[in-house]
Order: C-alpha cells, then sequence, then structure tokens
C-alpha cells in the first residue's frame, strides 16, 4: 500500500486499463487549490473512465452526469491497496490538485 507517482510515459496505458476495470464504479471527485481549503466538487457518482490524449496533453475523467478534463497535467499519483487502485491524485498545469477517490478499490 503506497502512492505511486506515474511518468507522463504511463499516462494513457495507466488510464486504459483502469478503465477497463471499472463497473460503473463509483467515485468522488475533489479539486483543491493550492493554498485555500479543501473544496469538494462532486459527491459519490459512477465513473465511466479516465484517459489521456497526449497530442491534447489533457486527462478526461468520463463519469454519469459530468465530464472532468484535466489540461498538463504535472503530476499523477496513485494509491495502490492490496485490494486494487483506491486513489489518483493529478497536480494540473494550473496548480489544481484533482483527487479521484474510489468507493471500492479497483481491481486492474
Amino acid at each position: 500500500m503506497e502512492w505511486k507517482k506515474l511518468t507522463e510515459s504511463e499516462y494513457e496505458s495507466y488510464f486504459d486499463t483502469l478503465s477497463r476495470g471499472l463497473k460503473n464504479q463509483q467515485a468522488e471527485i475533489e479539486i483543491m487549490a493550492v493554498g485555500v481549503l479543501d473544496k469538494e466538487q462532486t459527491s459519490w457518482i459512477t465513473l465511466y473512465g479516465v484517459s489521456y490524449d497526449p497530442g491534447e496533453k489533457t486527462v478526461s475523467v468520463i463519469c454519469e452526469h459530468i465530464d472532468h478534463h484535466i489540461k498538463n497535467p504535472q503530476e499523477v499519483n496513485v494509491f495502490e491497496g492490496e485490494a486494487g487502485i483506491e486513489s489518483i491524485e493529478i497536480i494540473g498545469g494550473g496548480g489544481y490538485k484533482h483527487v479521484l477517490k474510489f468507493k471500492t478499490p479497483v481491481s486492474v
């Protein structure tokens, strides 16, 4: 159980593998501004997939009622527990921290 930092070359394949492991997984998305109190954007919602477009340098989080796009990710960290992926933290180009927390770990 530890945080793992991904390199940019891993983003696309990692998110593709994660998306295949999702089965209407419930996820919570938080966006936190650096130096500002944490602010929750959504509650538990159904997550359909996460992808990375290397040409656009954009991570897309596709959910039940919203799509969330993170441009120019500076850092991607994943927390992998014994049962699977529990959380993903993405630092976007604007310095905002985007956190995806899974209701139950995603096995990939």
